[in-house]
């Protein structure tokens, strides 16, 4: 007994790669299009820089601290829409009495 392969229509195979996701057409420049897609990937990564995702608002109150927010300092941007310094700064008032010299012993 002898068997024998189906013979499919243009139509058919048409169906049967685009459900495989690939359309003939698109199936030469596969490769090409992959090498410009890693090529534009490389210079993205030559220009990504972990310091520029960094918010700033001077002049904007800081809703943790009270303290405005001046144009060197880093901040973030709360989903209620006010802004926060990314680390409060130190509040000198705040110091306890111990860590001030006495008047007149310097």
């Amino acid at each position: 007994m002898m068997s024998m392969m189906p013979e499919y229509g243009e139509e058919e195979r048409l169906r049967q790669q685009s459900e495989a996701g690939v359309l003939p057409q698109d199936r030469e420049d596969v490769p090409e299009r992959e090498m410009m897609e890693h090529d534009r990937e490389d210079r993205e990564l030559e220009y990504l820089d972990p310091e520029d995702n960094e918010a700033h608002a001077p002049g904007q109150v800081c809703a943790r601290c009270g303290a405005v927010i001046t144009a060197g300092q880093d901040a973030r941007l709360r989903t209620d829409g006010r802004w926060i310094h990314e680390v409060c700064p130190v509040d000198l008032g705040e110091l306890p009495q111990e860590s001030t010299p006495p008047p007149g012993s310097g």
